[in-house]
């Protein structure tokens, strides 16, 4: 038995892998169906925390671009803070949409410091961070995405497709294969436990390669 976890955009939807023999129709129209996008998301780590006052507490704020052109760039932050607030102090903001084409061609460095000059435009005393981390998942040659999403043409079965068997040797899971939580880590996670219960009930050896 096989499982395939491989990503939908990067991998199964550009034949950057070859299965022999092929995959049934059934499977690679589904695949195909699947709609693929990708966000971005920076979190920085900072000594203090300057913005729990001004947003009264909340968890989240949000930020109205100022062009079309920044659509997409920065528009929340998530306060990931302890529940006691007692730090680590750590922002979280995405980049999506229009935006995704500027993180393509920018470093996280420069990513950091846009994002620093649109916080000190709302909040004072601004320190730098302490450390970050922006993710990459368009240039990962091994994800080139990081959800799914239904897309033109395609319907709720098709997450059921995807999820399905092939011959009962080639297996399935990943966000992409589970209808309820799909785009989620959950999804994913639970997807796995599925297919190694699929397996096992075959009675497949429990040899692991």
């Amino acid at each position: 038995a096989v499982v395939s976890t491989q990503s939908t955009g990067a991998i199964l939807q550009s034949n950057d892998v070859t299965f022999t023999p092929a995959l049934p129709d059934w499977k690679s129209y589904c695949i195909q169906r699947m709609g693929v996008g990708c966000i971005e998301k920076i979190a920085m780590k900072f000594p203090k925390n300057f913005w729990s006052d001004k947003v009264k507490g909340s968890e989240f704020f949000g930020h109205v671009p100022s062009t079309e052109e920044l659509r997409g760039m920065f528009t929340i932050f998530y306060d990931i803070n302890t529940p006691n607030k007692k730090g680590p102090h750590v922002l979280m903001s995405v980049i999506c949409g229009d935006a995704m084409s500027y993180r393509k061609e920018t470093s996280s460095s420069n990513i950091v410091n846009n994002c620093l000059s649109l916080l000190r435009s709302m909040f004072q005393d601004v320190p730098n961070p302490d450390d970050y981390w922006v993710t990459n998942w368009s240039r990962d040659r091994f994800s080139k995405m990081s959800y799914s999403y239904m897309g033109l043409g395609s319907m709720g079965k098709d997450y059921d497709q995807m999820a399905a068997d092939v011959e009962e040797k080639v297996f399935f899971a990943g966000e992409a294969t589970n209808r309820r939580f799909p785009q989620t880590v959950t999804g994913a996670y639970l997807s796995g436990i599925r297919e190694a219960c699929k397996i096992v009930e075959r009675g497949y050896s429990s040899t692991c390669y």
